[in-house]
């Protein structure tokens, strides 16, 4: 149980979050991510449904079908239909307000959330219509990170990078393909993101959205799904 758990972490690391101030009841969207790794690809799968209450529901169909309920609360339910079976559990590590994406959608993109974990801009540079800024850590990420690189464009974020306590790169993500849904609402229906184990060793994702709709009947009915109340639960 434990290691779905951290995957969906982090797939819904990357997965949508909204904000209420948001004009719409529910958006919904497709997404696949493949993960290359050691010469070997992995592909996931899923439509996910967000409300503006922070409601999410994710219907994985690779590589395996489950569904996922979870909320801003940290509540999660992972269900799978063959088996009726159901884990839940509650951490604000699944609050989809732990999303990336809830920072690009709640007027927070400017940061990606870095100010309210606790970092301190250090420095802002100008090059080329990009805007750089570094980011110092606080106190208790100081053995982890010695600092985040945040760029950006136009206002939008295109790239970030964690420095460890070594100044070495672990992460570094690209946002791209920026899609605008109304006036007030866009973000990147593609990012590219590399995790380094080791300064030669890397995994690769790259996650797409597509089919990106607001308030559609079915996105609703969706957003909605229950759990059958005899589905077993598991542990």
């Amino acid at each position: 149980m434990k290691i779905l758990l951290m995957q969906l972490l982090l797939m819904l690391s990357t997965a949508v979050s909204f904000a209420q101030y948001n004009a719409f009841n529910c958006i919904s969207m497709e997404m696949e991510t493949k993960t290359a790794k050691g010469g070997f690809v992995s592909a996931t799968e899923a439509n996910i449904f967000y409300g503006n209450d922070g409601r999410m529901t994710s219907f994985y169909t690779a590589p395996k079908k489950y569904i996922v309920l979870n909320n801003a609360k940290g509540e999660i339910k992972i269900y799978d239909q063959d088996k009726n079976t159901v884990i839940q559990q509650q951490n604000y590590l699944y609050s989809t307000e732990t999303s990336q994406f809830y920072f690009f959608l709640n007027n927070k993109k400017s940061d990606l959330g870095l100010q309210q974990m606790g970092f301190i801009q250090s420095n802002v540079s100008f090059a080329e219509g990009l805007m750089v800024t570094e980011w110092l850590p606080p106190a208790n990420m100081a053995s982890q990170v010695s600092k985040v690189e945040l760029v950006l464009e136009d206002g939008n974020p295109i790239y970030i990078a964690y420095y460890d306590a070594n100044n070495m790169v672990t992460t570094k993500s690209y946002y791209y393909n920026y899609i605008e849904l109304n006036q007030s609402l866009n973000f990147p229906s593609t990012i590219t993101q590399i995790n380094y184990s080791t300064p030669v060793d890397s995994t690769v994702s790259k996650t797409v959205y597509s089919n990106v709709q607001l308030d559609k009947k079915e996105g609703m009915e969706s957003l909605n799904f229950q759990i059958p109340k005899d589905a077993k639960n598991i542990q």
